[in-house]
C-alpha cells in the first residue's frame, strides 16, 4: 500500500493568520522603541564622588521643550540619588575650573528643581514664602556637606568665582522667561562647548532677544539684571551682536550698543516652566513631598 501522505498544518490559512498577528506586535515593538525611556545610566561619578550621568538621564527623561516633568523628576529615586551625591561630595577632589563650574549649574538647577518638588510650588516660585523668606533665600540645599541657599550659590559661589556670564544661559530659575534649561547635565570636559551653544540658542530666540521693525531691540530682563557681568565682553549688546545670526539683528543690536538707546525690555514671565498648566499639579506635589537632600542638617 502506497502511504498516505502526512497532512500540512501550514497552509495559506496558517501563514495568513501569522502575519495578521505579527505585524501588530511589530509595529507595537516598535513603537514603544521610540516612547521608551532613556536608558538608566551606567554609574560614573567624578572625582568628587558626583554622577551628573544621573542628572543627564533625568533631563533627558522629564524635559521636553525646555519645560520639565516635576511629578516625574520627584517620583524618580535616582533624582534622590543624586541630591544625595551632591550633598556628601567632597568638592575639593575636583582640580579643573571647569569640572567645577560643570558641577555647580547642575547642582543650582537641580536644587531649584527640588525646591519645586518639596515645597509644591504649583503658579510660580515667587508665591512660596517661608516666614519672610523667598525661595532663593532659603537656606535648604546641601551641597558639599553645607547648607546653602540658592542665591548664595548663584551669587557667592558661580559668579564670584568663576565670573563667567555665560551661567545666566545656564542656571534656570523655574520661570518660563527664564532660559530654557537644557536636557543634558553639564560636563567639565564639554562645558566651553554647552555654554557657546546655550548663548547661540539664547541670543537667536525672539522669545529673548529680538529687534522690530523700527530697530528697537527687545530683551530679556536677566541682561538687564545682570549687565554688569559682561563687561569684560564689551557688554551684552556687543556680545550679543557677534551671536546673531541675522544680520538685521546683529545691526540692531550694534546700534543699540553704540548709542546706548532704541532698548526696551520685555516683561519677565515668573510662571512656572512645568510641562503641567499652573493649577493642575497633583495634590502630592508630584513626588510626594520628596525632601531628600533638603533640610537645615547635612544630608538629613
Amino acid at each position: 500500500m502506497t502511504a498516505k501522505p502526512k497532512p500540512s498544518y501550514y497552509g495559506a490559512f496558517f501563514w495568513v493568520s501569522l502575519i495578521s498577528f505579527a505585524v501588530p506586535i511589530a509595529v507595537a515593538f516598535a513603537a514603544f522603541k521610540e516612547v521608551a525611556p532613556t536608558t538608566k545610566p551606567t554609574p560614573a561619578p567624578d572625582a568628587s564622588g558626583v554622577d551628573h550621568n544621573l542628572w543627564d538621564y533625568l533631563l533627558k527623561t522629564y524635559v521636553a521643550d525646555g519645560l520639565i516633568d516635576y511629578d516625574g523628576m520627584g517620583r524618580d529615586y535616582l533624582f534622590r540619588t543624586y541630591l544625595q551625591q551632591l550633598g556628601q561630595c567632597d568638592l575639593s577632589k575636583l582640580t579643573t575650573t571647569s569640572d567645577r563650574l560643570a558641577l555647580m549649574c547642575n547642582a543650582y538647577n537641580a536644587f531649584v528643581v527640588n525646591g519645586v518638588i518639596i515645597h509644591k510650588v504649583d503658579k510660580s516660585v515667587l508665591d512660596f514664602d517661608s516666614a519672610g523668606t523667598g525661595f532663593f533665600d532659603l537656606k535648604e540645599h546641601i551641597l558639599g556637606g553645607k547648607t546653602i541657599s540658592l542665591n548664595h550659590l548663584e551669587h557667592q559661589v558661580i559668579r564670584k568665582v568663576f565670573a563667567e556670564p555665560r551661567i545666566h544661559v545656564a542656571l534656570v530659575c523655574a520661570a518660563r522667561s527664564c532660559p530654557a534649561i537644557r536636557p543634558e547635565a553639564y560636563i567639565g570636559a564639554r562645558i566651553e562647548k554647552q555654554l557657546a551653544d546655550q548663548a547661540s540658542l539664547f541670543a537667536n530666540n525672539p522669545r529673548y532677544v529680538k529687534a522690530d521693525e523700527q530697530g528697537t531691540v527687545h530683551l530679556n530682563p536677566i541682561l538687564q539684571w545682570y549687565g554688569e557681568d559682561w563687561s569684560n565682553e564689551g557688554g551684552y549688546l556687543t556680545w550679543l551682536a557677534e551671536l546673531a545670526d541675522d544680520p538685521a539683528l546683529g545691526q540692531a543690536l550694534s546700534r543699540a550698543a553704540e548709542e546706548q538707546d532704541h532698548v526696551k525690555w520685555n516683561t519677565y514671565d515668573w510662571t512656572l516652566n512645568s510641562q503641567r498648566e499652573p493649577g493642575s499639579h497633583s495634590a502630592s506635589g508630584g513626588g510626594g513631598g520628596a525632601s531628600f537632600g533638603s533640610g537645615s542638617v547635612p544630608n538629613e
